[in-house]
């Protein structure tokens, strides 16, 4: 697959934060139907916490130095994800960090090209991608750093035990504390990988 015209069409993060606001309005104008009000909102909020408060540690700054930047990144997302809201702003940083291009595009616009990044069959997101030059695969990442997976599957193997609100609040916990490291880890450990 050849994921170049999806970098082309796809919005800068700018963008996106200006297409979540304009998502948010409309949901509130048409008095909420899907009950994604609070969801966009706290998502915003979070993204502009992460954007103010996220920096690289410096042994990051200096992977960061050592790092290949020939690929582009792409973000698969949707403004009421609230994975998404704590991702994309490091995703952002770590890109302008970089010196690649990153883009972003909404899920539901763009379903044929999310057939191709299910997890566990799902539609979960975001979905970070690293894109070659030549449009292909380099890497992908997503929909939440190793930690937040293993919660999950602690949660689904025992609801009954490990309720979704004790997931819910593990993770927010988990993205608090970190701030981030363990995604711009992950990334560059994925780019080390698929580039060096």
């Amino acid at each position: 697959m050849n994921l170049i015209e999806y970098i082309n069409k796809g919005l800068t993060y700018e963008e996106y934060i200006t297409r979540v606001e304009d998502d948010l309005e409309n949901e509130v104008e048409n008095d909420d139907p899907k009950e994604y009000v609070q969801y966009y909102a706290l998502g915003l909020q979070r993204m502009n916490r992460v954007t103010k408060t996220f920096q690289l540690t410096s042994v990051q700054e200096n992977r960061v130095k050592e790092t290949p930047n020939n690929f582009k990144i792409l973000s698969i997302t949707e403004g009421w994800c609230g994975d998404a809201s704590q991702i994309l702003p490091v995703i952002e940083k770590l890109a302008n960090a970089l010196n690649v291009e990153s883009k972003y595009i909404l899920r539901d616009e763009n379903l044929e090209l999310m057939e191709n990044y299910k997890t566990n069959n799902a539609l979960s997101i975001p979905i970070v991608i690293g894109v070659a030059e030549d449009g292909s695969e380099l890497f992908r990442f997503g929909p939440r750093p190793a930690y937040g997976m293993e919660l999950l599957a602690k949660f689904k193997s025992s609801p009954d035990i490990y309720s979704a609100d004790d997931f819910h609040e593990d993770l927010q916990k988990y993205y608090n504390t970190n701030k981030g490291v363990d995604i711009v880890d992950e990334i560059l450990d994925l780019v080390d990988e698929n580039l060096a």
